[in-house]
């Protein structure tokens, strides 16, 4: 299997990012790999398949997709058919600013994490499809970020930041406005809420709701509080606050970080309410915490 690192194609540790038009030509297949960057690619024109982690989806021009980093994935293209492609790669470092500050965004957390997790389960389909005049902003837009990237200019750097940022809020709305639905086929409870405790677990310290999880299963949201309750044994919170703390105690006992500092990487935005939360579940504060657990070393 290939694996993508980020030096093969970003030009230093202070900009991780990388954007080019590419083409697979007639019958051309790009073996499946992954990466340990972000990909965001957008269909320029043309037709074929895109393959991720085992599923073979139809991609056609106006298809925009976020690829995961680890995600394993590739390309083929038919008889008689080219597929041109933007590719932008970055690492969430990158634009960590840029994406925290959308991060109280349900459709940019929609676009941005839901729907990659979507297409990893049978049981969902969800799709953006951009329309003619999207694709023409999307054009416009993405050449603008290509030209600063390719010439670098003065402040290319920030400028391509700044539209970025422009990017994923004009995605944000294009996802929340698509009449594309989320279809649940044949699928149990069970396997829905598992689903769900897979998505809660990968992106625990993002602000999710309630409300956008009840949606995001199809049920509503008490049926889904019941479900998950039912099947999980905790409560939505209980289950995101479990994972929270476990990981927040893993950097208390292993790294000298601040605590306010680990509070904000696991989710907690109040420090208040992350002492709060984990004396809840250790009986004791994060300091008393790492004081305990150095002591025992």
């Amino acid at each position: 299997m290939i694996y993508l690192q980020s030096a093969e194609f970003f030009e230093s540790e202070e900009f991780l990012f990388y954007i080019a038009p590419y083409t697979i030509n007639s019958n051309e297949i790009i073996e499946q790999h992954s990466h340990e960057f972000f990909e965001l690619v957008y269909v320029i024109e043309g037709s074929g398949s895109h393959i991720y982690q085992e599923k073979i989806f139809t991609i056609n021009a106006g298809d925009v997709f976020i690829i995961e980093p680890e995600k394993i994935h590739g390309f083929e293209v038919g008889n008689y058919e080219n597929l041109k492609v933007y590719n932008l790669l970055f690492q969430p470092k990158f634009l960590k600013q840029e994406i925290e500050s959308l991060s109280h965004l349900e459709s940019f957390l929609s676009f941005f994490y839901v729907e990659p997790f979507l297409r990893e389960t049978v049981h969902f389909k969800d799709h953006l499809i951009l329309t003619y005049y999207q694709q023409s902003e999307m054009m416009i837009l993405l050449q603008k970020i290509a030209q600063e990237y390719k010439h670098k200019e003065n402040g290319y750097q920030i400028l391509i930041k700044t539209r970025m940022l422009e990017l994923f809020i004009l995605l944000s709305r294009y996802y929340e406005n698509t009449s594309t639905q989320k279809i649940i086929i044949d699928c149990e409870y069970k396997e829905i809420i598992d689903q769900i405790c897979k998505f809660i677990t990968y992106h625990y310290n993002r602000p999710l709701t309630l409300e956008q999880l009840s949606k995001l299963s199809g049920l509503s949201k008490s049926n889904f509080t019941s479900k998950f309750k039912e099947i999980a044994g905790h409560t939505f919170i209980e289950y995101r606050n479990e994972i929270r703390i476990n990981e927040a105690k893993n950097m208390l006992a292993h790294t000298n970080e601040k605590i306010i500092f680990i509070a904000s990487e696991v989710g907690f935005e109040d420090i208040s309410h992350f002492n709060r939360t984990f004396k809840e579940y250790t009986n004791m504060s994060p300091s008393k915490y790492r004081n305990w657990f150095r002591s025992k070393s």
